[in-house]
């Protein structure tokens, strides 16, 4: 089936009962058209959805773009999350409130896609990647090996550090990095003021992943997986 693309009018509104028309309106239409898409914004409520509806989020290039409330017998499945990668297509699905187990961090550390995330499919992911979680409420997700998936992007761990900025600089320092790609999640530290902070002067890249670790702060030192 080919779906349909809403159209958006005016400024972008958070609030579903600031909508117009408002959100007990689209409900109820929902209920009583057996055919109806609705157009949402990315940060809808999850509470907000009606039940049996299927819920669908969609990422162009790894950026996370738009999401639609399949309703009726349009529904097929109850969250779905759909990537766009140039001309191809990647579709995850599942129930959205599965739990994805908690582990170590091991050696490698997958960052899944946004559209991933916000479908809460991470438990899904995680499946199909024999991963787990770090830190219950962190959507990164930890294997013994790198997986090939187009849901999530692979980094290999170097090292695992608590937080410390000195300690951080130091070693970045020993290993002579002086390009740094910063990801967060989890972190209240803000990468530019970071990347200031380490004073960074080698010229070996890094990536650096500022998470929770079963409630800590963390760093880990990564590299890309190529391919």
């Amino acid at each position: 089936m080919t779906r349909p693309a809403a159209g958006r009018t005016g400024r972008r509104i958070f609030d579903p009962n600031a909508y117009s028309p408002p959100w007990d309106f689209v409900t109820g239409l929902a209920e009583r058209v057996p055919y109806t898409v609705v157009k949402v914004a990315p940060g809808l409520d999850h509470a907000l959805i009606p039940a049996g509806a299927e819920a669908e989020w969609v990422s162009a290039d790894g950026d996370l773009v738009e999401a639609a409330l399949w309703c009726g017998r349009l529904a097929e499945v109850p969250r779905r999350a759909t990537l766009l990668r140039g001309d191809t297509v990647h579709t995850l699905i599942g129930s959205g409130d599965a739990e994805a187990p908690v582990g170590p961090v091991r050696r490698y550390v997958h960052d899944p896609d946004p559209a991933v995330v916000r479908a809460h499919l991470v438990a899904e992911l995680a499946t199909g990647l024999d991963a787990t979680l770090a830190d219950p409420s962190i959507a990164y997700l930890y294997a013994d090996r790198p997986g090939a998936t187009p849901f999530a992007r692979c980094l290999e761990v170097t090292d695992v550090l608590p937080f410390s900025l000195k300690r951080l600089r130091a070693l970045l320092r020993e290993r002579r990095v002086g390009r740094v790609e910063i990801l967060k999640r989890g972190s209240a530290l803000e990468p530019e003021k970071l990347r200031r902070d380490l004073r960074l002067a080698g010229d070996q890249p890094a990536s650096l992943v500022l998470t929770r670790v079963a409630g800590a702060p963390t760093v880990l030192v990564c590299q890309p997986v190529q391919g």
